[in-house]
């Protein structure tokens, strides 16, 4: 007995503490370990990866404010709200797992931007394919009294919006309305193997950003996606809204009222507002409502400063486009391109027309505008050359009678000396 305690003594002392406490640890950085993620977040340098080893419950919301890497290795992360916190860092999730509320409040991850306006990619995230971010938002921007300057996030997750405690709607993607100023304001890129599920909206950009969405997939009960302020850039990708019809609504000056709508744009007063809306590809269905659904504050007028739709398919059971009278009157004929399940003839540009195949009305260049605008190049550029023609004859006149003229010059020079010398006058 006392040989085998002697021994397991012995064994204590020489074994690294590091290899003895992988046994209990949460987490490993470089030969490292720790019982505590924040702990791990504190140690790390922006070359270390803190890789998990078990799953992981924390009772706080783990900050981050300096260059930070996590490979989730299959884990879980878990907080009753806000699971990380990002304010003056960089957060890069990789590998597969999960980040969770289990009380859905706010977001999976809290990114705050800077006060000084000058600070570019002040906190920034990143978010591999393969990691799933759940609560009342995914990723949630807020503001720093007001402000919320060197935002950037890049993002491949899959992201599920839950409702809170009180049945309350989230968003996927949820920008604070506070922010307002267009400099150096935050942009979120949403990167094509982004699947976003929404019990609400799937983004919700209340506050001023600019969006910039390829390839994602993004669905919403009440829409898929919801806008009061800034730039929205849509290149590809399939945007869902599979709820109930709730249109016509009213503003709200805190969250959004459903619609049903795919794409929802509230002009309200109480937000920055001058939206500007590109899209260039992607499928656009409202299983129950409209397309796009524009309308206005009681008392006030279209946000929208710039609206183009250059190509996509759109599909809805109600008229495709419901808009307001404000914006109809400064910004009607918005459509180049795209592919329609019912005629949206009045919102084309000058020079294309519609053609029916099938079940789509298929936006295409107007032949007949096209040949009008052939026939007058064709009749200017011949005027062009029949006026060349002339001054090159005239010229060629010119040139051949130049010694009859200057003759006629000589002689009328000499009849004016004679004239001038032998009439009194």
């Amino acid at each position: 007995m006392k040989k085998i305690l002697i021994i397991i003594i012995f064994l204590i002392l020489i074994v690294p503490k590091n290899i003895l406490a992988s046994s209990i640890t949460l987490v490993k950085v470089g030969n490292n370990y720790y019982d505590n993620l924040q702990d791990a977040i504190n140690a790390a340098t922006s070359s270390d990866i803190i890789n998990l080893i078990t799953n992981i419950e924390t009772e706080n919301t783990l900050n981050i404010n300096k260059s930070i890497n996590i490979n989730l290795n299959g884990k879980t992360i878990s907080a009753k709200e806000k699971v990380f916190l990002i304010e003056g860092g960089s957060l890069h999730l990789s590998g597969t797992g999960i980040i969770k509320e289990t009380n859905p409040n706010y977001g999976a991850i809290m990114i705050k931007g800077s006060k000084d306006k000058n600070d570019i990619n002040y906190s920034t995230l990143k978010v591999d394919a393969g990691i799933t971010l759940e609560g009342w938002s995914g990723i949630f921007i807020t503001h720093n009294n007001g402000l919320s300057y060197g935002v950037l996030v890049n993002t491949e997750a899959t992201i599920i919006s839950k409702k809170d405690a009180n049945g309350i709607t989230g968003a996927g993607i949820y920008i604070n309305g506070t922010i307002k100023d267009s400099q150096n304001s935050p942009i979120i890129n949403i990167n094509n193997k982004s699947i976003i599920n929404s019990q609400g909206t799937g983004l919700y950009q209340a506050g001023y950003a600019t969006t910039n969405i390829d390839g994602a997939n993004i669905t919403g009960l009440e829409s898929a996606i919801s806008i009061k302020s800034g730039i929205l850039n849509i290149k590809s990708g399939t945007f869902t809204c599979i709820g109930p019809d709730f249109t016509p609504t009213t503003s709200n000056n805190n969250g959004i009222n459903p619609s049903g709508a795919t794409l929802q744009i509230e002009s309200n007063n109480n937000y920055k507002g001058n939206i500007k809306l590109n899209i260039t590809g992607g499928t656009f269905t409202s299983k129950n409502s409209h397309v796009i659904y524009e309308y206005t504050e009681k008392g006030s007028t279209s946000k929208i400063e710039d609206i183009k739709i250059s190509n996509g398919t759109y599909k809805s059971p109600k008229n495709i486009f419901s808009l307001s009278d404000s914006l109809e009157n400064n910004h009607k004929n918005f459509i180049s391109g795209g592919r329609y399940n019912q005629n949206i003839e009045e919102y084309l540009t000058y020079d294309y027309s519609l053609s029916k195949i099938d079940d789509m009305y298929v936006v295409t260049k107007s032949t007949m505008k096209e040949e009008m605008l052939k026939q007058t190049n064709r009749s200017n550029t011949i005027k062009l050359i029949i006026y060349i023609l002339i001054l090159i004859l005239l010229s060629l006149t010119i040139y051949q009678n130049k010694t009859k003229l200057l003759k006629v010059i000589k002689f009328s020079k000499h009849n004016w000396h004679y004239i001038k010398n032998n009439i009194k006058w």
